[in-house]
């Protein structure tokens, strides 16, 4: 039996918006909400495990602050993926959003959108390597903070290398093949470790191990 997902598209209220919101459903098997004003998405009764696509270029044009503030208001564990983004985009674009799961660019073929959604679904990221390497490159150039002992103690040797190299931005089939285990057993330790740490995605594992880990242990 399908797993039915809440999923809700926050674009422009247009033809294209609703083509791509049937032809989503029709591949992803899945109901979508079109959302185009504040006032509509604050109707719903967002669920946690509920997927958000939202599209970035209609929010620049928009220029309302209250998108950020109802999405973290009322489903802020909700997994975020932008759509239409800049090829140049940068870091502090991407910060505003904690649980971003998946990002696209302006001109992503439909077909890489409904995979890359699939995975997101599925638990996954779908963040192109170049978006990894601005945030990477932001977390590394901010201020390190004290490690926090105890966080390091909960953490066994293993899940430390692993969160190394998540840190790198590799998936978890890389991680799998760089350590000489499975892609289960690398899933395995993630969900231990997001548990530890109390996290949802590997954007807020890569920022929490930024923050919170010895600086030492990524040299």
């Amino acid at each position: 039996m399908s797993v039915i997902y809440q999923i809700g598209l926050i674009t422009k209220d247009n033809l294209q918006a609703d083509t791509l919101r049937h032809y989503l459903m029709e591949q992803l098997v899945q109901d979508i909400a079109l959302i185009c004003n504040v006032d509509d998405f604050t109707s719903f009764a967002w669920s946690p495990s509920a997927l958000l696509l939202v599209d970035q270029e209609y929010l620049r044009q928009a220029q309302d602050a209250r998108w950020h503030e109802e999405v973290l208001r009322l489903c802020p564990q909700a997994r975020v993926v932008l759509l239409n983004a800049p090829e140049d985009v940068a870091a502090d674009m991407l910060l505003p959003w904690p649980s971003l799961s998946g990002l696209f660019f302006r001109h992503a073929p439909l077909s890489q959108l409904v995979l890359g959604t699939r995975k997101v679904l599925a638990g996954e990221m779908w963040l192109p390597r170049q978006v990894m390497g601005e945030l990477l490159e932001y977390y590394r150039s901010a201020r390190p903070r004290k490690a926090q002992t105890d966080s390091l103690i909960d953490l066994t040797i293993r899940e430390q290398e692993i969160m190394r190299c998540l840190m790198t931005g590799a998936s978890n089939s890389e991680i799998a093949s760089s350590l000489f285990v499975s892609e289960h057993t690398i899933k395995s330790h993630l969900y231990n470790v997001f548990k530890k740490i109390n996290v949802r995605n590997r954007l807020q594992a890569v920022r929490w191990a930024k923050e919170n880990l010895d600086s030492a242990m990524w040299h």
